[in-house]
Formats: structure tokens, sequence, C-alpha cells
């Protein structure tokens, strides 16, 4: 898994020890639910618009976004250290620092930033790459149906508030059962929710 801005802090939590205890007039539109973006992403794939993808991903956030981002998830985690979510005060304080040099450093800012360009290619071609693979397995895009959203592996962290996980998208083609995954996707503050700029894959689940 690359990087992206939107994952830093997860990676950065991962390695710490903690004790147990629509359409294109949607572009600008938050998204407030992994449904939403389920069928938004489904609606770009289905009409073969990757910008309308695009703009519900990672990709689309400015510094000023992350460094929101950051000040944000501070904000939450002083007030779970306030509210004594975490049995010792340090491991809050730690997560604070994780944030601190991520998201708000100036330096993993721009370093993040400059990988931006490599990572949308990635993504693109993963996008038209369902394209093509649909035509070899024999159906078109015009006759799918959506059938539903699965973010049942969505995860929220007890001790980190950013949702995260991968989500999946069921749709009927030829009478046959197909899904897309949607790898790392996150809920920010304020931001809604966005997938990650991993490469998305096409599955097919029930065949005739």
């Amino acid at each position: 898994m690359r990087a992206s801005l939107l994952l830093l802090l997860f990676c950065y939590v991962c390695n710490q020890s903690f004790p147990q205890g629509a359409a294109d007039d949607d572009a600008n539109r938050v998204i407030k639910s992994p449904d939403d973006l389920g069928l938004r992403i489904f609606r770009a794939i289905q009409n073969n618009r990757y910008e309308q993808a695009k703009n519900a991903s990672a990709l689309t956030l400015t510094k000023t976004d992350m460094k929101n981002i950051g000040h944000d998830l501070i904000k939450i985690i002083e007030r779970k250290i306030e509210g004594g979510t975490y049995q010792d005060p340090a491991d809050g304080h730690a997560v604070i620092g994780g944030i601190r040099s991520t998201f708000l450093n100036e330096e993993e800012i721009k370093k993040q930033f400059a990988k931006f360009e490599q990572e949308e290619k990635i993504l693109k071609k993963s996008f038209f790459d369902i394209q093509v693979s649909a035509k070899k397995i024999g159906f078109n895009w015009g006759q799918t149906k959506y059938l539903k959203t699965d973010s049942s592996r969505v995860k929220s962290d007890k001790h980190v508030p950013l949702p995260m996980g991968d989500i999946y998208i069921h749709f009927t083609a030829d009478n046959r059962e197909f899904r897309i995954k949607l790898p790392n996707c996150a809920n920010p503050p304020k931001i809604g929710w966005l997938m990650d700029s991993d490469p998305l894959s096409l599955e097919i689940i029930k065949t005739k």
C-alpha cells in the first residue's frame, strides 16, 4: 500500500502500542456515508467518467485540507484525553505527535504531494482497466444494476477518530453479480468520505 497523505496517520498508528481498553453535479458535495461514496464511484465507472471518480478520492485534497484535517483530529483526540478514553494520556499525546509530524509538517506534506502525480497515473489506469475487463468478461456497463455498498470492513478505532477500511460496490450484469473494491477509504473530519488512490479492482461474485 502506498502511503497517501490521507493514510499517513493510519500508518503511524499501526506502529504504536496501545493498551487494550452521484452525477457530475455532485463533484463538490460532501460524501456523507460509505453508501454515497460507493454509489458515486459506481456511477462514475458506469458512465466512464474518470474525473468524477477522482473527485471522490484523496487526490483532490489540498495542502490546506491536510492541515485542517490535522488540526481537527488533534482537537478530537484532546477531547478524548480529557474524557478519559486513553488509559494512559501519554498514548493520546503520542498520537497527536504523529499527526503534527505528518499532517502539519511542511516538509512531509511536500514530500507526499510529490507522489500524487504517480499515484494518479496508477488510479487512472485501474479505472480504465475495469472498463476493459468488463468487455473481456462480456457485459455492457449500460446494462448494469447497482445493488449495494458493503462497508463492513470499515472500522472506527478507539484511539484515532478516523474511520477507515476497504469498501465493496456490488452490482449485477448479465445475470451475474460483481463487486468493485475501493481500497483504504476514510472519513476525515469535515471532508467527508473519500477513497484512497490505490488501484480499483473488479471481481466476479456469482456466475450464471
